[in-house]
């Protein structure tokens, strides 16, 4: 009795001093975090950052809301070492941004647990609603599933690894399914068209609505290191990616989800780099491929000069491009579309406001799935 009596006061006097904490380290204390951002009714935005030994920082996007703002701009201090900016009002749309603190690299907010995922450290993001939901925004409709696979590439040596969305009602189902392959550009990652683009959420909502036929996305990763700084001695072959995507990651989706195997049930596109590789991929591989978009982004244009115009009108259901007028690279977009209408070659060309960022990829996604897959 005397021991059990001992053990229960020794746990008595334990037990408190464990559960007591010292104050938290000033980098963990959650008292400081500010709200950031704060997004009001009349779409003006709130910006705080607690930083009281920082000597300057700017708000800054890559593009994000830089492409409303045109410039970074400066947040100002105040005697609790919150700084602070307000902008706006902002168009409702998705935006990304971060912080450049002391003329560092820029960081993503820590107020914001939303992030933008990226190659080289993520950046914040936020959505400005607007009087209607956009295609865009969660609604209550019935949602897909995002599968994360990993495989070993034998091209390249490594374990790679791609984002897969399959459409309601899959799971329970025998039905196979056509497949679009949905790629990244430069500085993103397997992740960016669902974590940043929504393209799961988008899909949803036009199935919802009636507007799509139910499909596979599959989304790989398109670039061959994963780190920024690529690797000397890694693979140089510009068609290592064309090469992965047919050779490792097409045969490795066929084999585990139920899709469609020919080419009238197979689509490609993607964004700037991946707008790019779409060109590139479908043009080599018109057997393969029958549906091809470039969102912001052109290809090789001497290949497509060469191109026979007959071949591209028989073998392609729908090629589709699209870029905003205020995109860094819309005259090269545009001369591509140039290109195909003086050779006579069926396309659809999409010509919007705004530049190389979100709010017209996603909106390009919501009309190009439309198209695919159409008897």
């Amino acid at each position: 009795m005397r021991a059990i009596t001992i053990t229960i006061c020794l746990l008595g006097v334990a037990l408190p001093a464990l559960c007591q904490r010292g104050p938290a380290p000033y980098y963990e204390d959650t008292k400081n975090i500010p709200v950031s951002p704060e997004i009001r009714a009349d779409r003006t935005v709130t910006f705080r950052l607690f930083a009281p030994k920082a000597s300057d920082v700017v708000l800054m996007g890559s593009p994000g809301i830089l492409e409303v703002l045109k410039e970074p701009k400066h947040l100002q201090k105040d005697e609790k070492g919150v700084w602070s900016l307000t902008v706006g009002p902002l168009p409702a749309g998705s935006y990304t941004y971060g912080y450049a603190i002391d003329g560092g690299l820029r960081m993503p907010d820590p107020s914001n647990p939303n992030l933008e995922l990226r190659r080289w450290g993520a950046t914040s993001m936020f959505i400005v609603p607007g009087a209607t939901k956009a295609v865009f925004e969660e609604r209550q409709v019935p949602h897909g599933t995002l599968h994360i696979d990993t495989y070993d590439s034998k091209n390249l040596g490594m374990q790679r690894m791609f984002y897969v969305y399959t459409p309601p009602g899959y799971e329970g189902a025998q039905t196979k399914y056509p497949v679009l392959y949905l790629l990244h550009g430069n500085g993103q990652i397997e992740a960016s068209w669902t974590w940043t683009g929504r393209a799961n959420v988008i899909l949803d909502n036009l199935l919802a609505d009636g507007k799509i036929k139910p499909m596979v996305v599959v989304m790989p990763y398109g670039h061959i290191p994963r780190e920024i700084k690529p690797d000397p001695t890694g693979p140089a072959d510009p068609m290592a990616i064309e090469k992965e995507l047919l050779g490792a990651v097409r045969p490795e989706v066929e084999k585990k989800y139920r899709v469609l195997a020919d080419r009238e049930h197979r689509a490609i596109g993607g964004l700037s780099m991946g707008a790019a590789q779409s060109l590139s991929i479908g043009l080599h591989n018109l057997d393969q491929f029958a549906y091809i978009a470039a969102f912001s982004g052109g290809g090789n244009r001497a290949e497509w000069e060469k191109a026979d115009a007959a071949v591209l009108n028989k073998k392609l259901k729908v090629l589709w491009l699209g870029c905003g007028t205020e995109d860094p690279g819309f005259n090269g977009v545009k001369g591509m579309d140039q290109l195909l209408t003086d050779k006579k070659v069926k396309h659809v060309w999409n010509e919007s406001g705004g530049g190389h960022s979100w709010p017209n990829w996603q909106v390009y996604l919501s009309k190009y799935a439309p198209l695919l897959f159409r008897d």
